[in-house]
């Protein structure tokens, strides 16, 4: 059986950036993000930013939604200078100071990259008019937000790429569940032969036949390892399974419940069939059932 082309699957694992240029610098998204429980934020900022820091937790949550997500933002100066700070003689002087102290800290003989000098102010805002760092505006702030809003948009897309791909492994792996069932059916009419015939040989070592006690025994015996209800039952989670898979929401843990459910019925299936051929369709069964779980694993 095949799914329809209308899934909306997402995986865990995403990647995404968005760049954006502001008064005189540029930023530089970057988002990475892993399958995890729950939702697992960790954003590296400016430290000027840490009063907007909420806020944009809030806009990563309600746009990731769960996962294992990692978040930095890198700062680039556009040109030579940046607005809103003293950039004069005394700023050189005081660039090519800095560089010496930084290179003599990191062991370096005053070789320090221009680069890397930029790098490392940014990063620890050892510069500006006031001495304390990037001054940001309101409208810059805006539009990192909305720069953010592209990198979470551009993971999604992402994701649902990656879930193309598990949703048709797990179509692939749940066609084989579904197509065991019809197959234990038809073992199920060799095991009742096999069951006649293996009572009547009983009985026949008996002196007084009474037929009434081997219709009793073999009705018992077929009524203990009937398994209708339990392969009904299989049919029924495995057609959830699809309808849910296919339904365009996310789904992910809705499907790792329903699993649980096929690994009952299937379980019961083999402790009831007593027939090696059946208890081999099962374990294939259980198989197929063990890697659908571990792709869930990843599954938004």
């Amino acid at each position: 059986m095949t799914s329809k082309k209308n899934h909306q699957l997402h995986s865990m694992t995403g990647f995404g950036k968005a760049d954006i240029n502001l008064t005189g610098f540029k930023a530089n998204w970057e988002i990475r993000t892993l399958n995890s429980r729950n939702i697992d934020i960790n954003i590296k900022l400016d430290n000027q930013l840490r009063p907007f820091e909420l806020t944009l937790r809030k806009i990563i949550q309600e746009g990731l939604l769960r996962g294992k997500v990692d978040v930095s933002l890198a700062l680039e100066p556009i040109g030579s200078k940046i607005e809103n700070a003293s950039v004069e003689e005394a700023f050189d002087k005081r660039l090519e100071t800095m560089m010496a102290m930084l290179g003599k800290h990191l062991g370096r003989k005053g070789d320090l990259s221009t680069d890397m000098a930029w790098q490392l102010l940014l990063k620890e805002d050892l510069w500006n008019a006031s001495e304390e760092g990037i001054v940001w505006q309101d409208k810059d702030v805006v539009l990192l937000q909305k720069s953010l809003e592209e990198a979470i948009a551009q993971t999604m897309e992402f994701r649902r790429a990656e879930g193309e791909q598990i949703h048709a492994f797990l179509d692939q792996e749940l066609g084989c569940i579904e197509g065991a069932i019809p197959e234990v059916e038809q073992q199920l009419t060799q095991r009742s032969q096999l069951l006649r015939e293996g009572l009547e040989r009983h009985m026949q070592e008996i002196k007084d036949l009474d037929a009434n006690r081997f219709e009793q025994e073999f009705l018992y015996y077929l009524d203990k390892w009937d398994v209708t209800e339990e392969l009904v039952r299989l049919s029924a989670h495995c057609a959830y399974f699809r309808t849910t898979m296919d339904g365009g929401k996310i789904t992910g843990k809705k499907l790792q419940f329903i699993t649980q459910e096929i690994g009952r019925e299937i379980n019961t299936l083999g402790s009831k069939a007593s027939f090696a051929p059946i208890q081999h369709l099962v374990v294939n069964m259980k198989e197929n059932l063990e890697k659908i779980k571990e792709q869930l694993a990843n599954v938004l």
